[in-house]
């Protein structure tokens, strides 16, 4: 099929009059085109992709201002614009002749991995690795997540000393303290934190994100130091992105309850709050997507906004630098997932079917045009 009478179908689609055959004939063209698009889905998941644009499309609604992308319409067509997103079908468009786009896949960069540095409080730097999603913390040993122990010196330490684990850009990893509070440490992040729990609270510092599931112990509540803030539990789960390039500290609640404070004042949260810290103020957001505040833990990205905040994040994964030329609108808002586990120009494609940015890869450079 040509890629007017795919257009023409499509727009067909939408407008509702498409008969079967022409729903099965559209739905051929789109299964035969993914590969071409993304050349590692398999024909499983190409279905299971079309079932769900197929019922996103149905719930068409008129046009609003938010722009969206969303990486199962990259998959329908270069040469359809769509903007999809939880279901709502706002704009639809053909590239504009002449217009340039990047062909982002010349050149590419891998996604981030599982990887970490332990710096002990015996002076011993251990590189954790890489095939392990995560180490455990014992008294008297550490293992991987997998039970294989790691070799180390003595760890016969003070009481006081603090042991260091830290994540480089493209590195995520994931920790469980000896009191069995979970970590997972988010890239370009670092977690301090005490060789054993003493006295009348468990205290551990943190720079960058990290996400935290505490093990109650009402004797000892715990405690998350960042330069900034501190934030209080019994017993929790919760986000902290206390990155130093991001205009705010911000602590999400996911389950029980938290007191967040700074020098200046202090506010308690509850499931669905999100406190952000910028200088001596404490404000609080209500009704925050959970599910985006926390999507870096479970391997994808969720995006709802501007394209600055979300290149931020691209940066710290893909461990790249990015630089915006001039004519980009920072205030766009661009919302949907993509799999961290695409290389990004897979991302990057289809933020570009929205038709409003563009991208060019230079080694590990990204450069974002009008």
């Amino acid at each position: 099929m040509e890629e007017k009478k795919a257009q023409a179908l499509f727009q067909k689609y939408i407008a509702g009059n498409c008969t079967e055959a022409e729903k099965a004939l559209l739905e051929s063209w789109y299964l035969q085109h993914t590969p071409d698009i993304y050349p590692d889905m398999n024909v499983e998941e190409r279905l299971e992709d079309k079932q769900q644009i197929l019922a996103a499309l149905e719930q068409s609604i008129a046009p609003v201002k938010q722009i969206v992308f969303w990486p199962k319409i990259a998959a329908v067509a270069a040469v359809v614009f769509a903007f999809v997103s939880f279901g709502l079908y706002t704009y639809l468009d053909k590239n504009k002749p002449g217009q340039h786009h990047t062909a982002v896949a010349k050149t590419d960069v891998q996604p981030g991995r599982n990887k970490a540095v332990l710096r002990l409080a015996n002076g011993q730097t251990i590189n954790l690795s890489g095939d392990k999603k995560g180490i455990i913390i014992k008294a008297d040993e550490l293992v991987y997540n997998d039970g294989t122990q790691i070799s180390t010196n003595a760890l016969n330490a003070k009481a006081a000393a603090h042991n260091i684990i830290s994540t480089p850009v493209g590195g995520q990893y994931q920790i469980i303290l000896q009191d069995g509070t979970k970590v997972w440490l988010n890239s370009a992040s670092s977690l301090s934190y005490p060789t054993s729990f003493m006295g009348k609270e468990r205290k551990v510092e943190i720079a960058g994100e990290a996400y935290f599931e505490v093990a109650q112990n009402k004797a000892m509540p715990f405690k998350v130091m960042t330069k900034g803030q501190t934030v209080e539990v019994l017993g929790t789960h919760f986000n902290v992105m206390a990155y130093e390039n991001e205009q705010a500290i911000k602590t999400t609640l996911l389950e029980g309850s938290v007191k967040v404070s700074n020098q200046s004042a202090a506010k308690y949260l509850v499931p669905g709050q999100q406190a952000q810290v910028a200088g001596q103020h404490i404000t609080i957001a209500n009704h925050v997507d959970l599910e985006e505040v926390v999507s870096w833990k479970n391997g994808y990205f969720k995006f709802n906004e501007d394209i600055k905040s979300i290149m931020n994040k691209i940066a710290r994964w893909y461990d790249i630098d990015v630089v915006y030329k001039p004519g980009v609108d920072l205030n766009q808002t661009f919302s949907g997932e993509v799999s961290k586990t695409r290389n990004v120009s897979a991302l990057l494609k289809v933020m570009e079917l929205t038709g409003n940015v563009n991208f060019k890869i230079e080694g590990r450079r990204i450069i974002v045009m009008p």
